[in-house]
């Protein structure tokens, strides 16, 4: 995607330096910057800090960090770094096809240039994705539903390139309608209100941040037509699991007659999980929530705590919302379905 003159993605391979490269997403949206590293630990631990955070370009980004590794660490690539990459974040299930993949191809015993090029196929075939459910995502939103609400960020930051939920958003705009976005903050890291805004903006897409609790009313004023949110895990039965928040949604959407849209590629979709209760949910630091960081009005990074000394915080990063709550899951392929029973298989209505 387009930020300022230039044509980015969120993480790929810099073949000019031989290193994986990414965009600090810490940083947005004050500051725009890219970041680079030959060593795969670090790749691994700017998964695990979030400088690289979305399912989706979690495991494009891990499947570079591997690529490193097998080029640096042939000896213990299965015995250490696949390990490693699984262990940075629980929840999506990308991270987990991403290492399958990059474990698959060394078994072909390729050569360094060929397990890159491996990764680096890995990313481009998440962007085909994307691209392809966007078409899919914006025929449905073109049906009279232009007044959007999506929550966390599921754009191109967290997809490598397009997005997921903001994919078919992008397409309208590109098509020449006017789609008009509803940006939830997402408590508590504000994925939405530092990065999905900065994005849209940065597309001359028109958008306004709201506090989360602000959904439920804007549906019940008759202000929002679709909600369309991304997954980090889409269970065999359609169970979704997303950033926490997304369960509230659905209902305030179901209660309100407001079609809720998940946009997800293959590569969220779990066969193994039956249902959202198989999936785990990572609980993170309780620091996110009492603590917040921004700038002030020099331009001077500041950290700030929110809470009363001692007091302790609950901070579930996801949450899982049952398929029942779902109009539609939306994936490259078109709409996906969930098998009716554990003998039958998903199928997908599109193509």
């Amino acid at each position: 995607m387009r930020v300022g003159k230039s044509d980015y993605r969120a993480v790929n391979w810099d073949i000019t330096t031989g290193s994986v490269q990414w965009v600090e997403q810490r940083l947005l949206p004050h500051k725009f910057e890219q970041r680079s590293t030959n060593r795969p630990e670090l790749v691994a631990q700017a998964i695990e800090t979030m400088q690289v955070r979305g399912a989706p370009s979690i495991g494009a980004f891990a499947a570079l960090g591997l690529a490193l590794a097998y080029q640096q660490d042939r000896a213990r690539f299965e015995s250490y770094w696949l390990a490693r990459f699984r262990s940075t974040r629980p929840t999506a299930i990308n991270l987990f096809h991403a290492c399958d993949a990059m474990a698959r191809c060394a078994l072909e015993r390729p050569l360094d240039t060929q397990m890159i090029d491996c990764a680096v196929a890995y990313g481009d075939a998440e962007v085909e994705a994307n691209r392809r459910m966007g078409l899919y995502m914006a025929e449905l939103l073109a049906r009279g539903e232009r007044r959007i609400l999506t929550h966390c960020n599921a754009g191109w930051l967290a997809a490598v390139d397009w997005g997921t939920a903001t994919s078919g958003i992008y397409q309208l705009a590109e098509a020449g309608e006017s789609p008009f976005v509803w940006v939830d903050e997402t408590r508590p890291r504000l994925q939405g209100a530092r990065l999905t805004a900065w994005e849209l903006h940065q597309a001359g897409i028109d958008c306004r941040i709201q506090a989360d609790s602000a959904a439920a009313w804007m549906m019940a004023q008759g202000q929002v037509d679709a909600v369309v949110v991304g997954a980090d895990r889409i269970a065999a039965n359609g169970d979704v699991a997303n950033k926490i928040g997304t369960y509230a949604l659905s209902l305030a959407a179901r209660a309100h007659g407001v079609p809720m849209y998940v946009a997800a590629p293959l590569s969220s979709f779990d066969a193994a999980c039956a249902s959202g209760e198989d999936i785990p949910i990572e609980n993170r630091h309780e620091s996110e929530l009492l603590c917040m960081d921004g700038v002030d009005d020099a331009g001077v990074s500041q950290a700030i705590h929110v809470a009363a000394p001692g007091v302790q915080a609950n901070n579930p990063a996801f949450d899982m919302t049952p398929n029942s709550n779902v109009t539609a899951i939306v994936s490259e392929q078109g709409i996906w379905m969930p098998a009716k029973n554990s003998n039958s298989v998903s199928t997908v209505v599109g193509e």
